[in-house]
């Protein structure tokens, strides 16, 4: 990890993983060169990474990016009215999402090869800087994400809510490591340990973390438990602690019925025809350690 600089771009304020990834970040100092946010309420989204960081006590540039196609009303479910307060500002310098594209480009140019963008969101961003400046984008050294399916027939919530920005992004050179749906799902934490999140004391930033925590819980239908997808994309780029399997993955965006799903064309008997991106996808049967590490950082204690 020495060399290596990270930019998370997240959609942060809607699923509570978003704000553990972040969490993670922080805890374990990773070499962030900052926060981008995307999709429907990407100021909103920015605002609350921002708050995470300066509770933190870290300082940490944050830009709010583009908001794509869903348009939405209202606030994300983690809004709070003192989100406006002027410390918490995204740092877009000419106040427009395309802020955020120019900081990821530029940061592509300066560090080449040793950049590395966290994806926890849909693409949108990613797929904008690599239409900006596709010759700086195909020099980085790669994308973590958290997105698609590769075992199941369905449409996973990342891809589907820019599938043309998905696209764009596994249509480019740069090479994908992704943490598909199918994995990520069993990072179900207990109802013990989601009490404990819920319930979080200490430090202001300790106290926030368990408030948003509580915000999205509202959000949800009686009985939800938190599921942990975000933070494996960033623990991979703070210490390699899973397998991969080399897979070649085909986007599907022709079929009415199956418009998005990242079919993993290993699985099909097709002699002469193969998905079209080759990356890497994770690979976990045993989530004991995983979870057991996760809640360590959170200082959860078992009785």
């Amino acid at each position: 990890m020495t060399d290596k600089k990270f930019i998370l771009d997240t959609d942060i304020g809607d699923d509570i993983d978003d704000a553990y990834a972040l969490d993670f970040a922080l805890k374990k100092n990773l070499p962030l060169l900052g926060v981008t946010t995307v999709f429907r309420w990407a100021d909103e989204r920015a605002r609350i990474a921002k708050k995470m960081a300066v509770l933190y006590g870290k300082k940490l540039p944050v830009y709010a990016g583009l908001k794509g196609a869903w348009d939405a009303d209202g606030h994300c479910c983690q809004w709070t009215a003192d989100l406006e307060n002027e410390a918490y500002a995204p740092d877009n310098e000419n106040g427009i999402p395309s802020d955020a594209i120019d900081f990821i480009v530029q940061s592509a140019k300066r560090y080449g090869k040793n950049l590395v963008l966290l994806a926890i969101g849909p693409l949108t961003n990613i797929a904008a800087a690599i239409e900006k400046d596709p010759s700086a984008m195909s020099g980085i050294g790669g994308v973590i994400m958290m997105g698609g399916d590769y075992a199941n027939q369905y449409v996973e919530w990342n891809i589907n809510c820019d599938i043309p920005a998905a696209k764009t992004v596994f249509s480019s050179d740069l090479p994908v490591t992704a943490f598909g749906c199918e994995v990520t799902s069993k990072f179900v934490v207990s109802e013990k340990q989601q009490r404990y999140m819920l319930n979080m004391r200490g430090s202001e930033y300790k106290k926030y973390l368990s408030l948003l925590t509580n915000l999205w819980l509202k959000s949800k239908l009686p009985g939800w438990r938190i599921c942990l997808h975000d933070v494996m994309v960033v623990r991979q780029a703070y210490e390699n602690y899973c397998d991969f399997a080399e897979i070649d993955m085909h986007l599907e965006t022709e079929s009415a019925y199956t418009y998005g799903m990242t079919a993993n064309t290993e699985k099909f008997d097709l002699v002469n025809k193969r998905g079209e991106k080759r990356m890497k996808i994770a690979v976990v049967s045993d989530f004991t350690e995983i979870i057991a590490n996760e809640m360590n950082i959170l200082d959860y204690k078992e009785d």
